[in-house]
């Protein structure tokens, strides 16, 4: 591995991210908050500074290097570059009054769109505060490095290791020759669907800031509300407006790129992730309905709070239409299932991706005839097409550590004095990039009372998460770092 390639593409990243730091300066001097705007300000020029340096660290090679990027260098500039702005995103947060480990845990849960909060009172943060906090979500949604690829034309060729780096999914989907070009498709049907999201919101009666933050927030999967009570205090109008987006938002875009060319829906009845999508809200939904009924909630009611629950987890939005941690444990077991299912690959969704499961169940079937039939040749198939087994590899492996990653969160958090419903929950919702859990860390709720090592622990299962798990874990083996050297050649 070449640092100095590695160290040059990150300083080129985190400059670009530098830039962005100033719009919510506007924002927070357009509402009179000025300490705030000088906040921003602050990190913004700083951000810029440090990028440069890096990008100069890497010396005049570095730049030409960088066209010829390997995959474990990719790896490395992605971890990295969100790491370092996870770092840079905490300081408006300290500059607000929040400590250094409550800052990078919310800045990293923005990014990584879970959702996840430490603020104990909103009434003490501003609205330029809030805008970077659904910004810095809606940065994340389709990834950060996704849109410097389509911004930066020299990150054309690099950039293939680094968008499939931090790509949502097994998945290696082109919709044009070119990773940039694909890059801006996307980028740009996410940017229309927020505006219309915006528009809509507008119309079911929301304030403009309300309905940019709450759009950002909802594209992104990552479901932060400016409102402490998340949507409970929004009309059901509003809810029923975020619950079409949310959906959206759990779909693979590129698949929705290609309804919009073809013009028809002949695409999602083909596509057996989506079906399978589909299908699971459909059944949670059936299964919470009646279980909120139990509980003296109207048939409409029961269908909007359980159909609206089920595609906040599922898509890992995390958004709370009502305090769902009030509800019967039979219905809290739906939701902590749907947790670890997630949305769609190719989504800004988190989770292990619907994907996945179905390959899993796929592979399962398959060795349990290999029992009967040994001999057999019994491929395992998706959309007609035959998988690598290289690829169902990439997906048992994925699962392992997934679950692995899960248990030693919830293992430590537990240790360090929180009850187990918090403990379990708290890290499915952060290595899942959901955001709420139960008990004190439910949808009302919030993370400041956990262990600072816990927040520390949980931050790094947000990053984990966000990453696809195998992307950060890889960087931990020793051998990479025994062949890393510092020329670019």
């Amino acid at each position: 591995m070449r640092l100095a390639v590695v160290i040059h593409l990150v300083g080129v990243l985190v400059r670009l991210f530098g830039i962005m730091v100033f719009l919510p300066a506007l924002v927070a001097a357009l509402y009179h908050e000025w300490t705030d705007a000088a906040g921003f300000l602050a990190t913004a020029l700083g951000t810029l500074a440090l990028g440069e340096g890096m990008r100069m660290a890497g010396g005049p090679r570095s730049q030409a290097a960088a066209e010829r990027l390997r995959r474990v260098e990719g790896m490395s500039v992605v971890a990295g570059t969100w790491i370092l702005m996870a770092h840079v995103a905490a300081v408006p947060y300290i500059w607000a009054g929040l400590g250094f480990i409550d800052a990078l845990f919310e800045s990293m849960s923005g990014l990584t769109t879970t959702g996840a909060t430490v603020f104990r009172d909103f009434d003490a943060f501003g609205r330029g505060i809030f805008f970077w906090r659904s910004m810095t979500q809606w940065l994340g949604g389709m990834g950060v490095i996704a849109l410097f690829v389509a911004v930066l034309p020299r990150l054309a060729i690099g950039g293939r290791e680094l968008f499939f780096a931090e790509a949502s999914g097994p998945t290696d989907e082109k919709l044009t020759p070119q990773i940039r070009q694909t890059a801006m498709v996307l980028w740009r049907l996410y940017a229309v669907l927020t505006a219309a999201e915006v528009i809509a919101l507008l119309g079911a009666g929301m304030s403009l800031f309300d309905a940019v933050c709450h759009a950002m927030t909802t594209l992104a999967a990552g479901g932060f509300s400016p409102n402490p009570a998340s949507l409970a205090d929004y009309s059901p109008a509003v809810q029923w407006v975020i619950l079409v987006f949310m959906v959206l938002a759990g779909m693979n875009f590129a698949l929705q790129v290609r309804v919009a060319r073809g013009g028809h829906g002949r695409a999602l009845l083909h596509d057996e992730e989506f079906r399978a999508y589909l299908g699971a809200i459909l059944v949670a939904t059936v299964l919470l309905v009646p279980f909120l009924m139990v509980n003296g909630t109207s048939l409409a009611a029961a269908i909007r709070h359980g159909l609206f629950q089920t595609v906040s987890i599922i898509t890992t939005t995390g958004y709370a239409s009502e305090d769902f941690n009030l509800w019967s444990d039979q219905a809290k077991v739906v939701l902590l299932a749907l947790m670890f299912i997630g949305g769609s690959a190719g989504s800004a969704a988190g989770g292990p991706k619907v994907v996945r499961h179905v390959l899993m169940a796929r592979y399962t079937l398959r060795e349990l005839r290999r029992t009967l039939h040994p001999r057999a040749v019994l491929p395992v198939k998706l959309g007609g097409r035959v998988v690598p087994d290289q690829t169902m590899r990439e997906v048992v492996v994925f699962m392992l550590f997934y679950i692995l990653t899960f248990a030693i969160g919830a293992t430590i958090v537990i240790a360090l004095g929180a009850d187990l419903v918090t403990g379990i929950t708290a890290s499915a919702a952060t290595i899942g990039n959901v955001g709420p859990g139960f008990s004190a860390v439910g949808p009302m709720g919030h993370f400041a009372d956990l262990h600072p090592i816990s927040k520390i622990v949980l931050t790094l299962e947000m990053w984990i998460g966000r990453l696809e798990v195998l992307t950060v874990l890889v960087l931990f083996r020793g051998e990479i770092w025994r062949s890393a050297r510092w020329q670019s050649e």
